[in-house]
């Protein structure tokens, strides 16, 4: 199974991930905090070379109705989607949220919502770097 969804952005960091948080607000996610780990690390004097970029992302429906199920979905809240360079290219990519709730439970229900969600964040992935 694969853990990981990436895809090749046409564009800046910048660009991709002001696209991308636009297209997840159209699709009811917001994006409640951005950390840059080269920022990060500068501030403890210590270089990186690259942008990485991590957005936490939260649907409050969503999240929700898998806490009311299973409350140790928690762990994996809220979700991520990177926006980094590596090697000249620009990639967005997320941990995708089924393969995760797999670790945690076998129920329908929320495997269900993980895919919804799941599915969502990627269309809105795709639509950012169109």
């Amino acid at each position: 199974m694969e853990f990981v969804l990436e895809k090749i952005s046409p564009y800046s960091v910048s660009e991709t991930i002001k696209r991308v948080k636009e297209s997840l607000k159209e699709s009811g996610f917001g994006t409640l905090f951005e950390l840059n780990f080269k920022d990060k690390f500068a501030e403890h004097q210590m270089s990186f070379e690259d942008d990485f970029h991590v957005l936490e992302v939260c649907n409050p429906g969503q999240a929700k109705k898998i806490l009311d199920i299973a409350r140790n979905v928690g762990y994996f809240l809220p979700c991520k989607v990177v926006v980094f360079n590596e090697d000249d290219t620009v990639k967005v990519g997320m941990l995708k949220p089924t393969a995760m709730i797999h670790m945690l439970s076998d129920d329908v229900d929320t495997y269900d919502i993980a895919h919804e969600v799941e599915l969502t964040i990627s269309k809105s992935i795709e639509r950012a770097i169109e």
